[in-house]
């Protein structure tokens, strides 16, 4: 294919990526594009692009097929693919009120004084912890996910509403519950350097399909 305006096609595909707030690792999950490659056709240093780039690009930028090459041969404006009724996600995020979370979390802590070292009982209150701590987590992930989406995640509110839970020693009963409490250190930068490099793969490419389904409209309910 001969290059005519590959600097074209860096300045649209970067302002659209920009407006559907993907970042490189998303498309990467959802086409297959190389982040490189990518990097390359943004800063309109890709001499030779072939076509089954330009699809994937068509199909990560939400264009009508053929925008990518249009815009690569004969400078057209891309033009947006028509958009099909979204579907439901795999998790829906709803207000989820911090005060329940407590509660709950309370809740267990008191049947565990007024069971003391009844045996009978333990096995209950130790699933009731689990339960309460699952809670906790599932939350605290969603709503770390949510702020870091919207750029609004600060030390300080790592610090000052996190900082207990991050610091202690939570149970962690199964490889699922270990999964997503290494997950939450990942999503807030304190992952521990032993961390299997292809684990944390698995975590980048989890906040990617986050991501896009936050870029749904009408996904993130206030």
């Amino acid at each position: 294919m001969t290059t005519q305006h590959p600097e074209y096609l860096g300045q649209v595909t970067h302002a659209r990526r920009e407006e559907l707030k993907l970042s490189k690792q998303a498309v990467h999950a959802s086409v297959g594009l190389n982040p490189l490659t990518l990097s390359k056709i943004e800063n309109g240093q890709a001499g030779q692009i072939r076509k089954d780039t330009l699809s994937r690009l068509d199909r990560a930028m939400q264009w009508k097929e053929g925008s990518a090459e249009a815009a690569f041969v004969w400078r057209r404006p891309p033009v947006e693919a028509s958009k099909s009724p979204a579907t439901a996600p795999s998790v829906l995020y709803i207000p989820f009120p911090p005060e329940l979370i407590q509660s709950t979390v309370k809740l267990a802590e008191t049947v565990a004084d007024a069971v003391g070292g009844d045996e009978r009982l333990a096995g209950i209150v130790s699933n009731m912890d689990t339960v309460a701590d699952r809670i906790l987590r599932a939350w605290t992930i969603a709503d770390i996910e949510r702020q870091k989406f919207e750029g609004t995640l600060s030390s300080a509110t790592i610090e000052m509403l996190l900082g207990h839970y991050m610091r202690r020693t939570p149970q962690a009963p199964t490889v699922q519950d270990a999964d997503e409490l290494l997950y939450l250190r990942w999503l807030l930068g304190r992952l521990p350097e032993s961390v299997p490099a292809d684990q944390e793969e698995r975590f980048v490419q989890r906040w990617a399909r986050v991501q896009q389904m936050f870029s749904v409209p009408g996904r993130i309910t206030e």
